[in-house]
């Protein structure tokens, strides 16, 4: 994932977005899905929980959440690459009374941060990692036998209905023009190509996680209904402006989003816009 950061795509982070309702909904979720799996374990034993690319903390507090409501113990350790989001974790972490224990790093470092876990968590951030295969290699390396693997994205090939094609294109339509009128000399350039990055469809994620090792492994696409409230946010992140406005520097690409957000709803009297997320979860064999 830190292959992707820049000083300037840290100021155009996925954080807005993540404090909408539908978001903490979506990975609620997946959290209490894939703990359910590990009920059968023994209860005088404490789990351990890693949340991979925890970002702020607003996976790992609803891990917290989850473990506690099933009356359970568990270590919870997150990891990410950016030091100033393992801050804000520490602090959210503390302001609910939970703890965790906090690393910078990535996948790769895992091997040196725990062994035999319970559960892995990589909660919208998958599409990040260009080596998924590696990744998943040393996911199930440090995962315990039965151990579960689970992960959620809404960047997959796959995941707009066609409301929401239809919703994003003239949304990007009216993003350039307000670029033509208010910055000309911002006009997304043609030739420049968006960040690489090959989105895979639920079959394909399946298929890799099958041939690591995992088991039962379970693909489910979630439909979310996002508020425009939630859109002009995710219009705010630099992997959705890069995409939407390839060549346009990321300022001025999330100002001229930001500002047609709702004229787009207005035009199409939609208030709610559909999406797809993808939710896996996988059991070590």
């Amino acid at each position: 994932m830190g292959l992707y950061e820049t000083e300037e795509t840290r100021q155009f982070t996925f954080e807005p977005f993540a404090a909408h309702l539908f978001y903490t909904t979506i990975n609620r979720s997946l959290v209490q899905q894939a703990l359910a799996r590990l009920t059968t374990r023994s209860d005088n034993v404490p789990l351990t929980v890693v949340d991979m690319a925890c970002g702020t903390g607003a996976v790992t507090r609803l891990i917290a959440e989850e473990i506690a409501a099933q009356g359970r113990q568990a270590r919870i350790i997150g990891v990410d690459p950016s030091a100033e989001a393992l801050v804000h974790a520490r602090k959210g972490m503390e302001e609910m009374g939970a703890q965790a224990d906090f690393f910078q790093g990535e996948t790769t470092d895992l091997p040196a941060l725990v062994h035999d876990a319970d559960a892995i968590f990589f909660c919208n951030a998958i599409h990040l990692v260009p080596d998924k295969h590696t990744a998943f290699q040393h996911i199930a390396a440090i995962l315990a036998p039965g151990g579960v693997f689970a992960c959620n994205s809404a960047f997959y090939n796959g995941t707009s209905p066609a409301e929401t094609t239809r919703f994003g294109r003239l949304w990007i339509r009216r993003a350039a023009g307000w670029l033509r009128k208010e910055h000309p000399e911002a006009l997304a350039s043609r030739e420049v190509k968006k960040t690489a990055m090959h989105l895979l469809t639920p079959d394909e994620y399946s298929s890799l996680l099958l041939e690591h090792g995992f088991s039962h492994v379970q693909a489910i696409q979630e439909y979310v209904m996002m508020s425009l409230d939630g859109l002009r946010d995710l219009g705010h992140y630099w992997l959705f402006i890069e995409g939407a406005l390839p060549g346009v520097n990321l300022t001025l690409g999330a100002m001229a989003l930001g500002a047609t957000v709702y004229q787009t709803g207005q035009e199409l009297d939609m208030a709610e816009v559909p999406r797809l997320w993808l939710q896996i979860i996988a059991t070590k064999g």
